[in-house]
């Protein structure tokens, strides 16, 4: 008799085999993971929407509101904030964030060396420049009296004064002054450079003062008004100790109109209507320094900060004079309210200049700039 096969029955499933549940994240747990990596790629895609902007075009110069120290400390915080979110949404934070920090910490201002270099002991044959915003030549601020005495106890080799100047009522309009007598009064010895808004005192003589960039194309004998637009460089060329050095006195065109405020008309108005003479300035002030090859020192209000592209090409062919100081956080704007956020005041040294130490100073409540102190070394001298 044939075997019959009974019937199998269907083997149960292990519970090892059987489909684990879905696991249902909270909707309070999905809003956070959302806000936390939106926020990280928000701030990284703005950063490369202003990295296109900037320097291109107009708009682009809005980042120069953007105190430069966010550049960091926005990514370290994105990065803080990345352990409240969970799963992949927590790493992806972390990478935005990273990547945040790595393409623009170089626009933070920030200088991490600076806090284990040795305190700069200049030579003795080091020249001390000051360079200075002056506020429209103490019109707003002090007295004359302090004024020059501030001066006077830089005493300094090179002054490279801005706003040699005043403004108008409404503070919108620029008008010349005539300070030569009391200048020379008071810096006996001192040789004296005067264009437009600049003054360059100096111990030492001064052989030339070339033209640089628009400031060429001005006729003989133009007025005031056309000096005060196109001469933003003052180069002059200058014998120390058988050795002809350039000093370059720089105050660039503000590129905003803050009392009109963030949402007038004529704040983007003034934005829009200074981008090209800004361009001007800077390519003709590069393009000096590039046929120029006595050593040279560029010093002044720049009105841009690090977080802009303006200074990008002089940062490339010069040294930046923070490079031998001890502060991890340079600023010079705006003194005599809140502390200082921004950098507009820089200098620069090259072709065998070297800066030996450099520091911002107060004003002493004349100027909302810092003041710039600067020793260098010249070649054969250092």
């Amino acid at each position: 008799m044939a075997d019959t096969l009974a019937p199998t029955e269907p083997a149960a499933e292990s519970p090892a085999e059987a489909p684990a549940p879905a696991v249902r994240v909270p909707p309070a747990r999905r809003r956070l993971n959302r806000l936390v990596l939106g926020a990280a790629l928000a701030w990284l895609v703005l950063l490369l929407v202003e990295w296109a902007a900037d320097g291109r075009i107009w708009l682009g110069h809005l980042v120069g509101i953007v105190p430069p120290a966010a550049f960091a400390l926005v990514p370290l915080l994105l990065a803080a904030l990345a352990p409240l979110a969970r799963g992949a949404a927590r790493w992806r934070s972390l990478a935005a964030a990273a990547l945040a920090l790595l393409v623009g910490f170089g626009q933070s201002g920030f200088d991490p060396a600076a806090l284990w270099r040795s305190e700069p002991r200049p030579g003795p044959d080091s020249v001390r420049v000051f360079a200075w915003n002056t506020n429209s030549w103490n019109q707003l601020l002090g007295t004359q009296d302090h004024f020059y005495a501030f001066l006077k106890a830089k005493d300094a080799d090179v002054y490279l004064l801005h706003e040699y100047q005043h403004v108008t009522a409404d503070r919108k309009g620029r008008l010349p002054v005539d300070d030569l007598a009391r200048l020379r009064r008071e810096f006996p010895g001192y040789e004296v450079a005067v264009r437009g808004e600049l003054v360059t005192l100096s111990r030492f003589p001064i052989l030339r003062q070339p033209a640089v960039g628009p400031a060429g194309d001005l006729p003989a004998g133009a007025d005031w008004q056309a000096e005060y637009r196109e001469n933003k460089v003052l180069r002059t060329d200058v014998r120390v100790r058988g050795r002809t050095v350039s000093f370059y006195n720089v105050h660039m065109p503000v590129w905003n109109s803050m009392p009109d405020g963030l949402l007038s008309a004529a704040f983007y108005r003034h934005m829009r209507e200074r981008f090209a003479p800004r361009r001007a300035q800077y390519a003709g002030l590069e393009a000096d320094l590039a046929a120029n090859r006595n050593p040279v020192v560029v010093a002044g209000d720049f009105n841009a900060t690090a977080a802009m592209s303006d200074l990008d090409p002089l940062r490339e062919r010069l040294d930046d004079a923070a490079d031998v100081s001890t502060d991890p956080y340079p600023t010079s704007w705006e003194e005599g309210g809140w502390k200082p956020f921004w950098r507009t005041d820089w200098a620069f040294t090259g072709n065998g200049a070297k800066a030996e130490r450099y520091e911002f100073n107060e004003p002493e409540k004349l100027s909302d700039h810092a003041v710039q102190d600067l020793w260098v070394a010249l070649p054969g001298n250092g």
